[in-house]
């Protein structure tokens, strides 16, 4: 492990639960809150350009450390969605049925989700969708800064990393050689994900985003 992943990784462990066990409610002040933290996490040892934020919750995550940074780095989005994201958002009356249910219950629900749902995440390496038109964009604005470019992708989560992992491939690909590219997530939930994240605000917990099926309450 590199220092960088050790400093880290000790930030992190000092604000999470054990994996599974430990869910975080982050209403707007806090998710605002959250990403300004993942923010500083970042500049104390990496100065982005460009935040490349996942959609839809990581463009959400990228915008809000964009506003947090002094120096207001610009933001592109890159769509790469896997088959539960889709299959997930078919469910339209999910929050509502959620919204009625006590807290308590409604945390045990996601943990179990998240317990039932990681062996098949882990096992399933491909994605649905991804977005080379909106990857391209972002490797034409990154060919056209007269000097090299700091990119940070930035996602809501890491579960078995394959999404991650996708887009770094994608991007080292579409940007030029001499281009740093780095990554950033709110939070990693299973341990040993296909692509680690080099700043982590959390580990071990699941975080309840203002965007999230049962965050209507």
């Amino acid at each position: 492990m590199s220092q960088s992943h050790a400093r880290i990784g000790s930030l992190a462990s000092s604000n999470s639960a054990a994996p599974g066990r430990g869910v975080r409610t982050l209403d707007q002040p806090r998710f605002e809150a959250a990403c300004a933290s993942l923010m500083g996490l970042v500049l104390a040892q990496y100065l982005p350009d460009l935040l490349v934020g996942i959609r839809t919750g990581g463009f959400e995550v990228a915008q809000a450390m964009a506003r947090a940074a002094p120096h207001r780095p610009r933001v592109m989005p890159l769509t790469c969605r896997r088959k539960g994201t889709a299959a997930k958002a078919r469910f339209g009356l999910l929050p509502t049925i959620l919204a009625a249910l006590p807290q308590t219950l409604v945390d045990s629900l996601r943990v179990m989700e998240h317990r039932l749902l990681s062996p098949r995440r882990r096992s399933n390496t491909t994605v649905q969708h991804i977005d080379h038109q909106e990857a391209a964009e972002i490797g034409r604005y990154v060919a056209a800064s007269s000097t090299p470019t700091q990119v940070l992708v930035v996602d809501d989560a890491v579960d078995s990393g394959v999404t991650l992992a996708t887009v770094l491939r994608l991007l080292r690909q579409t940007c030029p050689e001499h281009t740093e590219i780095r990554s950033a997530v709110v939070t990693v939930t299973l341990a040993d994900p296909l692509a680690e994240p080099d700043f982590a605000l959390y580990r071990g917990v699941l975080c309840r985003f203002p965007w999230s099926f049962d965050a209507a309450r």
